[in-house]
């Protein structure tokens, strides 16, 4: 695979390197540029400092303080993520029903108790919600973040006389139509038993593609299904804005984006950010489209992740199960306490990570779903990594000889492909977020008095990126350095990173 170039013995010619490969050295370069840029930052800033009149000087010094105190501050309150997710786990005990967020161009606040609460900044939510892992429902984003898909996606049903469903949303098929295109094939999962393999994994759907034309009709014969009955086909993991991004340059398609925009209490999305940027499609952003009585059975979400997701029109029924601990949330049945959540047309649900769940679609639904990683779940996804890798190193063992000890490239291609992460990857995932979040804590310092909270949150991030971090860097099972160099293709290269 290598090809030895003469001024490094140890480095490959880029064209001899996997796509994937070629990524993970794109990123690794672009941490490189953080860093320096991290470094010229902080050189300017000391160079601006003994230029300075002492008064100012004395800020300055002060400013350091703080920001000292933020992260020691900041590292204490990482210390206590697990303390942080059992009390969510109480709450959630000690409740029948999800929080209710109310969205309005004032802010975001809790149990729509709006004319008197105060709104809740994007660290607060993430506290309440994301640190202590747990799931909420989130009213009116719908006007302010998703209004131009919804506009797009819905249609008025103005036909029916029964004043229960009068002017009830409806999927507009006729932009699918135009921007898709109905000879345009798509994903169609087809519902199998409802079993879990000996292992304790959800079995696999049979994934089928489908015209779209084909699809919509399927659709609306599905939706006569009587109540109680399932509908077995479900349009789900659908990458369509990818699919239209890379149809941009047609006339046809031109405005069919942007189509919605993540808000900003959704942001800092590790896994997303990392994908778009430096894999061939990878991302986990997709839309699903299921008939009236199509479900998604028990299961929690890939790689540990939180989810989001968005009713662009329909009705969905979520069933939790709440463990008794965090530690119970590995068992693969329905163990713990349950309650169901009915989601309409409009309404956002914040799914925490590891907590079991299904889903079923009362009626025909269209919705937007994102999974994604931040510094508050990035331990759970270690650990999911961890898990596939010893189920790895059993299938390789039964394999014997199929497989060399030595190699880590194979080892790194099998966990991608049963998980879409490999261990390089997310390296470079959280080494690229702790230099973007230095970067914004360096240059937050010029307005100190304003942005002590932001700093705080970011500090807290880092802490907990690093923490993990180092938890890879030294974990004997993963063998890290040699995953490194063989997806870096140097080990040079993988010293560096």
């Amino acid at each position: 695979m290598e090809t030895v170039d003469q001024n490094d013995g140890e480095s490959c010619c880029s064209s001899s390197l996997s796509t994937h490969s070629q990524h993970m050295r794109a990123a690794l370069n672009d941490c490189s540029e953080l860093l320096e840029r991290l470094r010229e930052l902080l050189h300017l800033k000391s160079t601006d400092i003994r230029a300075q009149a002492a008064e100012q000087l004395s800020l300055n010094i002060e400013h350091r303080g703080v920001i000292q105190q933020l992260f020691y501050s900041a590292w204490l309150s990482s210390d206590k993520n697990e303390q942080e997710r059992e009390l969510g786990l109480q709450r959630l005990h000690e409740t029948s029903e999800l929080d209710i967020v109310h969205v309005d161009k004032n802010g975001w606040h809790r149990d729509g108790d709006k004319a008197s609460s105060i709104p809740m900044t994007s660290s607060e939510f993430k506290r309440e919600y994301c640190f202590r892992n747990v799931p909420c429902i989130i009213r009116g984003l719908d006007e302010l973040h998703f209004k131009d898909v919804s506009l797009k996606w819905r249609k008025t049903d103005t036909t029916s006389t029964d004043s229960t469903t009068s002017n009830e949303c409806r999927i507009n098929t006729s932009w699918f139509e135009k921007f898709v295109g109905e000879d345009t094939m798509v994903p169609v999962r087809i519902d199998g038993k409802n079993e879990l393999d000996e292992d304790g994994r959800a079995e696999e759907c049979e994934t089928k593609m489908m015209s779209l034309k084909d699809w919509i009709s399927s659709c609306q014969q599905q939706n006569t299904i009587q109540e109680g009955e399932v509908s077995r086909e479900y349009l789900k993991d659908w990458h369509l804005v990818q699919f239209l991004q890379s149809k941009q340059s047609d006339d046809d398609f031109s405005c069919a984006l942007p189509l919605y925009k993540t808000c900003e209490y959704f942001e800092r999305d590790l896994l997303n950010n990392f994908l778009t940027k430096y894999s061939d499609g990878g991302d986990y952003m997709f839309v699903y489209w299921g008939p009236k009585g199509s479900t998604t059975r028990l299961h929690s979400d890939v790689l540990h992740s939180f989810s989001w997701s968005y009713n662009v029109t329909g009705s969905k029924k979520w069933t939790f199960y709440i463990p008794s601990s965090d530690r119970d949330n590995e068992s693969s049945d329905k163990a713990g306490r349950s309650f169901e959540v009915i989601q309409n047309t409009g309404e956002t649900i914040f799914v925490s990570s590891k907590i079991k769940h299904e889903v079923v679609n009362l009626v025909e639904t269209l919705s937007i779903n994102h999974n994604w990683i931040t510094s508050a779940n990035i331990d759970n996804t270690w650990q999911c990594i961890c898990s596939e890798i010893a189920a790895i190193e059993d299938e390789i063992e039964e394999w014997q000889e199929v497989i060399p000890k030595d190699d880590f490239e194979a080892r790194e291609n099998m966990l991608r492909g049963c998980i879409g992460l490999d261990v390089t990857t997310f390296i470079l995932m959280i080494l690229l977020e702790v230099s973007e979040l230095l970067v914004q804590v360096i240059i937050a310092t010029d307005a100190m008095a304003e942005n002590k909270n932001d700093i705080l949150h970011s500090a807290l991030s880092i802490c907990n990126l690093a923490k993990v971090l180092n938890k890879v860097l030294t974990c004997e099972e993963a063998k890290t350095a040699k995953r490194l160099q063989a997806i870096l293709g140097s080990k040079t290269k993988a010293n560096r990173a």
